[in-house]
């Protein structure tokens, strides 16, 4: 399953339910390139990928107003439970 978080520019910040994966992390889409970098949620610092680093510091400044929702979203996810209403609570794009 995958879920949209937010979109800026030419990037998407997307979540996945991935059964087997203990760091909860975001991934990063930029234009046509899937997963051009994936992030810690709890660090915000990025795990890796070939986005451009001149977008690290938008990813993190979302990711650090977005925290906790984000890793809500993230265990609703691995667990199977609701995650709509979450999503609709994240504070605007990257």
């Amino acid at each position: 399953m995958e879920i949209l978080l937010a979109k800026r520019k030419n990037m998407k910040i997307k979540i996945y339910q991935e059964k087997g994966h203990s760091l909860p992390h975001i991934h990063i889409d930029y234009g046509r390139q899937q997963h051009a970098a994936s992030y810690a949620i709890g660090s915000s610092e990025r795990i890796e990928g070939s986005l451009s680093k001149k977008y690290d510091s938008d990813v993190s400044s979302w990711l650090e107003r977005n925290r906790e929702k984000v890793l809500e979203i993230w265990n609703a996810l691995q667990a199977g439970a609701p995650h709509e209403p979450l999503v609709a609570e994240l504070s605007g794009d990257a």
